[in-house]
């Protein structure tokens, strides 16, 4: 058996699976699989105690979907990543959710890993972290007794992406005037994992901008917003030397730590052009 002895539980509905999320102990939450299942076999060939409970999501088919309902964006928990990949959604700055998906591993690794998987594995180096802050996304949450939470995924993330109740979906709004770029640089040739991923979102008026959010993974630490950077781009208009001038409003602490000479110039590489691309867009 390439997996300890487990217990599988299949709930039907969110509030069930809600329920067995705080009552279970030992216990593990299966999405996709694509992280639990690699991690579960890993730690039995190293003769490490994996969980005793799988709580499979599979069957709960209200955590699953995208929806655009007025000016609010839902996507839900369960949905994969390749179904969120070829959902339409509106001009601006949601499309960039679509550069993300393209982004993220391979065809087959999309087919199976879910939003809600990538979101709140606890792995620092996966991807929408920094996306959600980026795009000032909602994260809901269901806890036992029926009662929803809703967090910022700002907070999220800077407590460590923990919660003691069951996430079921973000929702995030529409602005017409907002624009996004995203950047990923992957670690190596061979190994599809990110080393850094950058999400900036702004708006523009006239060559303005303003209400910018930059949301930043280094591979190390939770996705965090670099807030020096922002200010900068919120006193600043769209130009040719914008990019390369707001190389030297960074938090640099964030993109130092535990870097190589290599992802410290990847990372300015990145954060030129995204500001470019916006720059040329406006």
């Amino acid at each position: 058996m390439l997996l300890n002895p487990l217990t599988l539980h299949l709930p039907k509905t969110s509030l069930e699976a809600a329920r067995l999320y705080k009552e279970l102990e030992d216990s593990k939450v299966l999405a996709g699989g694509t992280f639990l299942l690699n991690s579960m076999k890993l730690l039995k060939v190293k003769g490490t105690k994996t969980a005793r409970n799988i709580l499979s999501l599979a069957k709960v088919d209200e955590l699953k979907g995208v929806s655009l309902q007025g000016d609010t964006l839902t996507i839900r928990a369960m949905t994969r990543i390749n179904d969120l990949l070829e959902t339409q959604l509106p001009d601006g700055h949601l499309k960039v959710l679509h550069t993300v998906c393209t982004n993220i591993s391979t065809n087959p690794i999309r087919n199976m890993a879910t939003f809600g998987g990538n979101l709140t594995c606890r792995y620092t180096w996966t991807e929408m972290g920094a996306v959600m802050i980026a795009l000032e996304a909602k994260m809901h949450f269901l806890g036992a007794d029926g009662k929803e939470e809703i967090i910022g995924a700002e907070d999220f993330f800077k407590n460590a992406a923990r919660s003691e109740k069951l996430f079921t979906h973000v929702t995030i709004k529409t602005r017409m005037a907002a624009c996004a770029a995203y950047r990923r640089v992957k670690k190596t040739v061979h190994v599809d994992v990110p080393l850094l991923a950058i999400c900036m979102k702004t708006e523009i008026k006239g060559k303005q901008w303003y209400n910018t959010r930059v949301g930043i993974n280094n591979g190390v630490a939770f996705a965090q917003r670099d807030l020096a950077l922002e200010e900068f781009l919120n006193k600043s208009s769209s130009s040719p030397d914008l990019g390369k001038e707001a190389l030297e409003h960074l938090t640099t602490a964030i993109y130092d730590t535990r870097s190589s000479d290599y992802k410290k110039h990847m990372f300015r590489v990145s954060l030129k052009s995204a500001i470019e691309e916006i720059s040329l867009s406006s």
